[in-house]
């Protein structure tokens, strides 16, 4: 498949799969993580681990269009993210070092943890405008989650900031599907002599 359509697919799959997981956690308290939507008995269980495998899909589908340096942690955020839906938490999603934990829940949130962060991680490293934006956005968005996590475990802090930050997230990823599938860099403009450019740094496929 060209990687032009790849990064369609993976624009389509992104927006299908961020609405999904906007349905199973609405009606989920905001003093509550994100997670706590996908432990089995839930209302929106399974519609959240479908969000959630549909993201890590996505994420793989844009590593092989971007063929660039975001490729590396995006590949490696795709098992991160499969395991986070694989390996629920258990109810309430318990963590340390406020709350008894499990192992389960450990499992789970270091894989949705580092999901995360390698999707952070290659926002940064992507070159252009719309990368530098997303990054002014999410970075501390997620920072305040972490921190929030560590210094008042749940509440509405860490669950708004939670929210917001895996938006951003999702944001980010649909929007540089979009940008490879119409053919442009990540910084707006087109790149010369066949290749697409990521805001400088050239796919390797021709388009």
């Amino acid at each position: 498949m060209p990687s032009r359509a790849v990064a369609a697919t993976a624009a389509v799959l992104g927006t299908i799969s961020g609405l999904l997981l906007v349905r199973a956690v609405a009606s989920a308290p905001l003093t509550g993580y994100v997670s706590a939507s996908g432990v089995p008995g839930e209302a929106h269980a399974l519609t959240y681990r479908l969000g959630i495998y549909g993201l890590a899909l996505t994420a793989a589908l844009l590593a092989c269009a971007a063929r660039s340096i975001l490729t590396l942690p995006l590949a490696v955020a795709v098992p991160m993210i499969t395991v986070s839906g694989a390996v629920t938490c258990t109810p309430g999603c318990p963590l340390p070092p406020y709350e008894t934990t499990t192992a389960q829940d450990l499992v789970h949130a270091t894989a949705s943890v580092l999901g995360v962060g390698l999707c952070a991680l290659a926002m940064l490293a992507a070159p252009g405008r719309f990368s530098r934006v997303a990054v002014f956005v999410s970075w501390p968005l997620l920072a305040g989650t972490a921190v929030g996590m560590l210094a008042t475990g749940r509440g509405a802090w860490t669950g708004v900031l939670e929210r917001l930050g895996l938006v951003a997230c999702v944001v980010w990823l649909v929007g540089v599907a979009l940008a490879l599938a119409r053919g442009r860099s990540l910084g707006g403009g087109r790149s010369l002599g066949g290749g697409r450019s990521l805001g400088g740094v050239r796919s390797r496929y021709p388009g």
